[in-house]
């Protein structure tokens, strides 16, 4: 139902907004967000800075759709609860490495992933360092869970 409706407003505000995404523009909490906030700054500061064609009219809000989904349906099930993370600057810095990563390899998994398929060198290498991520990751997890 989620998707019937995401699909459906997509199209009204493709209507409405005549957006038309870039090619591979998929739902990128990455592009998205850093297009919301080039956006704004744009439209309060008066800037030029840079954002994807789909966002020049009206900013693209899929990070705050977002947020709010995961929230309401956190609340509504139950499952909210605000958690302190063990060590509050290492979580921020690893927030940036992790933003800063993502801009740098074209954006999301899905568009890696699209950018992979169509024989881009960038989008193999990208995919096959989220891959290689993605293994060490799990195993430092694994190690971390049986110390």
């Amino acid at each position: 139902m989620t998707g019937i409706v995401g699909g459906l407003l997509a199209v009204i505000a493709g209507s409405l907004f005549e957006v038309r995404p870039p090619d591979a523009y998929g739902l990128c909490m990455a592009c998205h967000a850093r297009d919301l906030v080039d956006w704004t700054i744009n439209a309060a500061a008066g800037t030029q800075l840079t954002v994807a064609p789909a966002s020049l009219v009206f900013p693209v809000l899929t990070p705050i759709g977002v947020l709010l989904g995961a929230l309401m349906a956190a609340r509504t099930s139950g499952e909210f609860r605000w958690q302190q993370p063990e060590h509050p600057l290492k979580t921020f810095l690893y927030g940036i490495l992790v933003m800063n990563c993502a801009l740098l390899a074209g954006g999301c998994s899905i568009r890696l992933l699209l950018r992979t398929s169509a024989g881009e060198p960038a989008g193999m290498i990208g995919f096959g360092a989220l891959a290689a991520g993605v293994i060490v990751a799990t195993q430092w997890l694994r190690w971390r869970a049986t110390r």
